[in-house]
């Protein structure tokens, strides 16, 4: 167990947990001697699948160390859920403040006059993104290359499966079938029930008599004779922030009146497995439809009455699943809005009465709900949707709370990733994965390390963001401004994998009324414009999907490997963009085809390679500071020239020696190597890399090994290095660097800071930027207070901080704001970021110890002394010390008691969204459950770190977040400033009339 987990497990024993669940993958033909053993040391095997490998055992928890050291565990980890606190801090503890209920959202206001009315232009004229996937040509030549024949399983919530959209896909023989192939629950009701409403518990029986059946205090007319499982299915269980909270538990959209109880009967026929609910609630099945597993016949029960006159929706459509051995009933309802959001752009078809085509409308979804954030979940669902026979593609929208935020590694061994690479080599599907979404180097999601995996970054046209944002960039290729996916991995990984298209129109629940975004439109309900990599990773696997589907149509093989080596190994490289910001570049479906007809032909080639690894976590690696590419953010100076070596072994192929061609593709002048290299059958050959550390930042390039026998490349090593400005006593301990953000982009100004730091002031020199601090083992994501209205530079301390390389992150917000006289183009303008070191005064050096504040990237927390810097700026910034970023998608609805005063260090919150009105309402809507968040003008801000992390109050003798000290514990942003709703109107005025400015 890493470091993350032997933490959690400390936590639960502090807390008088007597049990405690482990993750576990076992070595190959490994299981049955774990499972063994956790018996003995009186564990219960909770789930085991002996293909991959995977053991879920909950056991005593004096045991747990025992059992993850036995010789046959390859990798473990604690299980982890919305209840687990990532670390607890002094104050945490029985007399914290309670969970605070969200506020009401004000009632809907009848609109006046003026403002005039906003229109839906981007859906009148929707911007598809068949272009940017190299896909216009191939589609229109092959109208059937649709994506018919090819189901994509999608691992989030259940989406509203009574979208127009959503209603239709094609078989391979153009026959119309549901675009809904199955729609599940993959969480297990015996342990996940109490935190998931959907499962509703039918250990009860009844016999109807005289028609009539009675359970729950209630007497039923019965749907027809005989004997039932019963249960009662509840509303008010929705009401976790991070479990659609949004839908006001009020499934049947009847707005809850007074002497509601928000129950529905459900009946259970095991005979025939028929399910009846009481959708209408009026104690009578026998006006019920009969519905089972949605698999065998379709089955689709609305909540709920639609009344046509009005805009929204007002019914929800659910789906039942019968779970025989454990006696539940799940009620798969369609209401989670990140998972309808995604998939529109993706898959949906206009046909037969949808007004979006997405750019596989022939595809079909396997919608798999995998519960509220808990690592079991996931891993289970991952196995459920490997195993599903209809499924052909794989998509994981994970929470990066359960792994990447918690395993700072991010060396792809946590039991996710081993799970997921056994269960890609097993059953020849391809996974696709959000690399992240967070501005910095080196922060791409553990959940897409695997070697087989496609992470994903985001990407956007210029054309995209102005018909979607409002907003012409300089360039015609853009990293979408919410899915900056920065890799190297942290054992030197080429990851992401690829870019694809984000932020396009796409759906939205029908329930809810539709998106306004930036005062450029007003969009009816079921419809939205979606963004992050939440929505790149899915296009991603609909790009696929095309391949797939032309593959199948014209009898082209493939498997995983040879499907991943065409959509990499043809992708489109971005020359403006560095090779840690795209991987191999932006996906392109016509050239990826081509290739994969080429591959079919040819067996791949292994090629291991392995490189140096220098960063804070490198000795925790498995080969200790050795990873599979070379990354090294220690140790470099401006100026330096250095030669490091990568070690290249081939392990399949002819048994004499082959000889490949290298090519380097990235920054210029940095790296340099031999161009051949002659690779025996399982050899090692080192391979002699030259490096030429010019100047400071981040620097990066891709190392191709290519032999002519195998189309596209046969491998590829990611080098990257950080150089980073040096704190010195003759510069006063302080450095500025003029550096010109990207927008939209970011960009990473790096500084060494030395032992016995006081404090680290950063801040930029202009408004309209905004500076993050980004500390040197992944543990730290300190985002800084800046002016939304763009009137104050942004300036912040941080006291304490680890010795490393820190990165500021500089970004502008440009366009946060749509400004209908900004230039077109908007042209990126330069700014001076800077740092700061307050050294240790020398009386203290020796007896100071050091503080590791704001660990990890979600919730916030800060020193419990006062500010070193606070006021000593000198054009008047107010300093702020500043703790841990908050993105508020993961919030804790079930808190434990914890001991208080375990650690020093103040715990991380997962923040929930304030804000009045809709404007909360709307935010809280487009945060995922439980998951990255995507597609929200306030929540996608927040996914940056710019809401809820600003306003600094002066408190005496220095400055604190608003809030106090702690604030709330149990899910309230430190700091977190009330979202302002502010209305921005595009004129469009006749010519020669014009807005006066004066």
């Amino acid at each position: 167990m890493f470091k993350d987990s032997r933490q959690s497990l400390a936590i639960a024993r502090a807390q008088g947990r007597k049990e405690v669940s482990l993750l576990i993958a076992a070595k190959p033909a490994g299981a049955s001697e774990v499972a063994r053993e956790a018996a003995r040391l009186g564990g219960d095997v909770r789930y085991r699948e002996d293909e991959v490998g995977y053991l879920r055992v909950r056991l005593p928890i004096d045991s747990a160390t025992e059992l993850t050291e036995l010789d046959a565990v390859e990798s473990a980890a604690m299980d982890y859920d919305d209840a687990w606190p990532f670390r607890l801090g002094a104050g945490a503890g029985p007399g914290a403040p309670a969970l605070q209920p969200l506020p009401e959202s004000a009632p809907p206001q009848t609109p006046a006059k003026w403002p005039p009315r906003l229109t839906d232009y981007p859906l009148q004229e929707p911007y598809s993104p068949i272009k940017d996937l190299g896909a216009e040509e191939f589609r229109a030549k092959h109208p059937t290359w649709d994506g018919r024949g090819v189901t994509i399983a999608l691992l989030d919530g259940n989406l509203d499966l009574l979208l127009p959209e959503f209603q239709t896909a094609y078989a391979l023989d153009g026959k119309p079938i549901p675009k809904i192939a199955d729609f599940l629950n993959v969480t297990d009701p015996r342990d996940d029930a109490e935190i998931n409403p959907q499962w509703v518990d039918m250990k009860a029986t009844v016999t109807s008599r005289g028609g009539k059946i009675k359970f729950g205090g209630k007497t039923f007319r019965a749907p027809r004779s005989g004997s039932f499982r019963v249960g009662l299915f509840s509303e008010r269980r929705f009401n976790m922030d991070s479990n659609a909270a949004y839908i006001d538990q009020d499934v049947d959209r009847d707005g809850n009146p007074k002497g509601d109880d928000g129950l529905f009967g459900v009946v259970w026929d095991e005979k025939t497995n028929d399910v009846w609910v009481d959708t209408n609630r009026n104690l009578d099945f026998t006006d019920e439809k009969a519905m089972t597993d949605y698999i065998v016949r379709s089955d689709v029960g609305v909540f709920g009455k639609d009344d046509p006159s009005t805009p929204v929706r007002e019914s929800i459509g659910f789906t039942v699943q019968t779970d025989r051995k454990n006696n539940f009933v799940s009620i798969n309802v369609g209401v989670y809005q990140h998972a309808t959001i995604i998939m529109g752009s993706v898959v949906g078809n206009r046909e037969p009465k949808g007004r979006l085509q997405g750019v596989a409308p022939g595809a079909r979804i396997v919608s798999m709900y995998y519960g509220v954030s808990n690592a079991h979940g996931l891993i289970e669902g991952l196995i459920a949707a490997f195993k599903h026979p209809l499924v052909d593609l794989v998509v994981l929208e994970q929470s990066v709370a359960i792994a990447s935020i918690s395993y700072l590694l991010s060396d792809g061994t946590h039991p996710i990733s081993v799970i997921a690479q056994r269960l890609i080599d097993r059953y020849q599907k391809l996974l696709f994965v959000p690399g992240d979404n967070s501005p910095a180097f080196a922060f791409v999601a553990e959940d897409g390390l695997a070697p087989g995996a496609v992470s994903v970054g985001g990407y956007q046209s210029k054309e995209s963001y102005r018909v979607n944002w409002g907003f012409m960039p300089e360039n015609d290729d853009n990293l979408h401004w919410g899915a900056l996916s920065h890799g190297p991995s942290g054992a030197g990984a080429l990851k992401p994998d690829l870019l694809a298209p984000t932020g396009q129109m796409s759906t939205d629940p029908g329930y809810r009324m539709g998106e306004s975004r930036k005062g450029l439109y007003k969009l009816p309900p079921g419809y939205s414009v979606d963004g992050g990599t939440s929505t790149a990773t899915p296009m991603a696997a609909g790009a696929t999907a095309l391949v797939v589907s032309a593959a199948k149509q014209s009898g082209v093989q493939y498997d995983a490997a040879k499907l991943k080596a065409a959509i990499t190994g043809s992708a489109r490289h971005i020359a403006r963009l560095a090779a840690h910001e795209q991987g191999n570049g932006l996906i392109q479906v016509g050239a990826a085809y081509e290739l994969l007809q080429k591959l079919q032909a040819v067996s791949l080639l292994s090629i291991e390679s392995r490189g140096p690894v220098k960063t804070k976590l490198s000795p925790l690696l498995r080969t200790p500071n050795e990873g599979v590419g070379l990354y090294e953010r220690e140790g470099w100076t401006a100026g330096q020239t250095g030669e490091r070596t990568i070690t290249l072994t081939r392990r399949s192929g002819p048994s004499e020696p082959m000889s490949f061609r290298l090519t380097w593709q990235g920054e210029e002048g940095v790296f340099s190597s031999p161009n051949s290299v002659e690779l025996p059958l399982d050899t090692p050959v080192s391979l002699p890399v030259k490096i030429t550390a010019r100047k400071e930042g981040a620097h990066s390039a891709t190392l191709s090994i290519d032999h002519p026998s195998i189309p596209g490349h046969v491998h590829r090593v990611l080098a990257a290095i950080v150089v980073p400005h040096r704190l010195t006593a003759e510069d006063g301990y302080s450095i500025k660097a003029e550096v010109v953000p990207p927008t939209p982009s970011d960009v990473g100004v790096f500084v060494d800071v030395p032992p016995d730091t006081a404090a680290l002031r950063f801040g930029v020199s202009a408004p309209g930027f905004y500076p993050t601090l980004i500390g040197p083992d992944r543990d730290g994501f300190y985002p800084c207070p800046f002016d939304l209205q763009g009137q104050t530079p942004a300036r912040c301390a941080f006291a304490n901080p680890q010795p490393g390389v820190w990165e500021i992150n500089v970004a502008s917000s440009a366009m946060r704001n749509f400004d209908p006289e900004a230039p077109d183009p908007f042209k990126p303008t330069p700014v001076t970021g800077g740092a700061r070191r307050r050294p240790v005064p020398a009386a203290h050096a020796d007896s100071r110890e050091p503080s590791r504040q704001g660990r990890g990237r979600r919730g916030v927390g800060r020193p419990r002394q006062r500010d070193p810097l606070a006021g000593d700026d000198a054009s008047g910034g107010a300093a702020c010390v500043r703790g841990r970023r908050a993105e508020g998608d993961d919030i804790a609805p079930r808190p434990r008691p914890a001991t208080e005063g375990l650690e020093s260090r103040p715990r991380p919150l997962r923040a929930r969204l304030h804000g009045a009105g809709e404007a909360a309402r709307s935010a809280r809507g487009r945060a995922r459950e439980g998951k990255e968040v995507a597609n929200a003008p306030t929540a996608a801000l927040r996914s940056r770190g710019q809401v809820g992390r600003s306003g600094c109050r002066r408190g005496s003798g220095g400055v604190e977040p608003e809030g106090g000290p702690l604030g709330d514990r149990r899910g309230r942003l430190l700091g977190a400033r009330r979202t302002r709703r502010v209305r921005v109107l595009r004129l469009l005025l006749p010519p020669g009339l014009r807005r006066d400015r004066g």
